[in-house]
C-alpha cells in the first residue's frame, strides 16, 4: 500500500520537476540579509497538479561576496524557511529547491517543485517567513563581530564588500576630458545610474577611461543594483562591440559635468589608432525587479 501512494505522489508531482521546469511571470520574492552584508533570496510560486491539487515550485541564490562567518548559513536557514498561504503554514523546510545564480529577474529560473496539502485555487500567493538568526556574538575578546540574519533586502543581491577586480583595469587615474560622452539610464520607480566615458590610449592601446554615478530618487528595491547594470553595459564603434561588462569603473559623486574627474580605464584588447571613429555607451534595457504579492504585482525596469 504504501508503495502504491509513492508512486501516485510521484505521479502527480514528476510533471512539475521536469528539467525544462522554470519559474514563470507570476514569482514572489523573499529576501533575507546578513548584518555583515550579503545574504540570500528565495523565489517560489504556485501551480495546479493535474488532479486539482497544487505545488510548491522554487529556488534560491545567495550573494558571491560575504562575510567568512556567513559560509554554509544561507542553506541552513533554507531548511528553517517556511511558506504560508491565506495566514495557513503549508510548508516546512524549503531545502528541496535548487541553488542558483543571483538573478535580477527570477523568471524563467530552473526550479524544483513539492506537493503540498492544499486545494488549488487561482490567486492564491506563497508567502515566505525566513527566521531572524544570531550567526555569531561578540566575545569579550572581539574574537568574532556580532552578525544577525533577518528577512529584509537586498538579499541576494547585496555583499559583504564590493570587489573590482584589477583584471582589466589599468592602476592609474586619468582625467576626464570634454571628449567624454555621458549617458543616463534609468529605472521605472524612479532614479538611476549616469555614466561618462571616453576612448584614450594608454601604452599603445585603446582604454575606456570612465566614471558612474548613482541618480537620485531611487526605490530602495533598486539601491545597489547600479554596478550590476554596468556589468551589462557595452561600448559599440559602428557595428562593431569592442568592449563588454564595464562594472570595474570607479564610481563617482555626481555631478554634471565630468571634467577633470578622476577616471579609471579598462583595456579594450585593441592598438590605438588616432583614425579611430566615434562610440557609443550602451546600456542595457530589462526587468530589474519581478515580485508578486497578496496586494498585487510590482516590475521594475531598466532603460535608457
Amino acid at each position: 500500500m504504501r508503495l502504491l501512494l509513492t508512486l501516485l505522489l510521484a505521479l502527480v508531482v514528476a510533471p512539475a520537476l521536469r528539467a525544462e521546469t522554470r519559474l514563470s511571470e507570476n514569482v514572489s520574492l523573499a529576501h533575507g540579509t546578513f548584518s555583515s552584508g550579503g545574504g540570500l533570496t528565495i523565489a517560489a510560486e504556485l501551480r495546479q497538479t493535474a488532479q486539482g491539487g497544487t505545488v510548491l515550485c522554487g529556488a534560491w541564490s545567495e550573494s558571491a561576496s560575504q562575510a567568512s562567518y556567513t559560509n554554509g548559513e544561507a542553506r541552513r536557514i533554507l531548511q528553517l524557511a517556511s511558506v504560508s498561504i491565506d495566514g495557513q503554514r503549508v510548508a516546512t523546510d524549503l531545502g528541496f529547491m535548487p541553488r542558483v545564480e543571483p538573478q535580477l529577474d527570477y523568471a524563467g529560473t530552473p526550479a524544483t517543485c513539492a506537493l503540498i496539502d492544499l486545494p488549488w485555487r487561482i490567486g492564491r500567493v506563497p508567502e515566505i517567513f525566513l527566521p531572524r538568526q544570531q550567526i555569531t556574538r561578540s566575545g569579550g575578546d572581539n574574537s568574532a563581530p556580532n552578525i544577525v540574519f533577518r528577512q529584509s533586502a537586498p538579499g541576494a543581491q547585496g555583499a559583504a564588500l564590493e570587489v573590482i577586480p584589477f583584471l582589466r583595469r589599468n592602476s592609474r587615474l586619468v582625467p576626464l576630458t570634454d571628449a567624454a560622452q555621458t549617458v543616463d539610464g534609468g529605472y521605472s520607480s524612479g532614479g538611476g545610474i549616469r555614466l561618462t566615458a571616453e576612448l584614450r590610449p594608454v601604452d599603445g592601446r585603446a582604454h575606456l577611461c570612465g566614471v558612474w554615478s548613482d541618480l537620485p530618487g531611487q526605490d530602495p528595491r533598486t539601491q545597489g543594483l547600479g554596478r550590476e547594470m554596468l556589468r551589462r553595459a557595452s561600448v559599440a564603434s559602428g557595428k562593431e562591440l569592442i568592449l563588454t561588462d564595464l562594472s570595474e569603473l570607479r564610481r563617482a559623486t555626481l555631478r554634471v559635468d565630468y571634467l577633470g574627474v578622476q577616471a579609471t580605464c579598462l583595456d579594450t584588447g585593441r592598438a590605438w589608432t588616432k583614425t579611430r571613429g566615434p562610440f557609443d555607451l550602451r546600456l542595457p534595457q530589462q526587468v530589474v525587479y519581478r515580485n508578486t504579492t497578496p496586494k498585487g504585482r510590482t516590475l521594475i525596469r531598466f532603460g535608457h
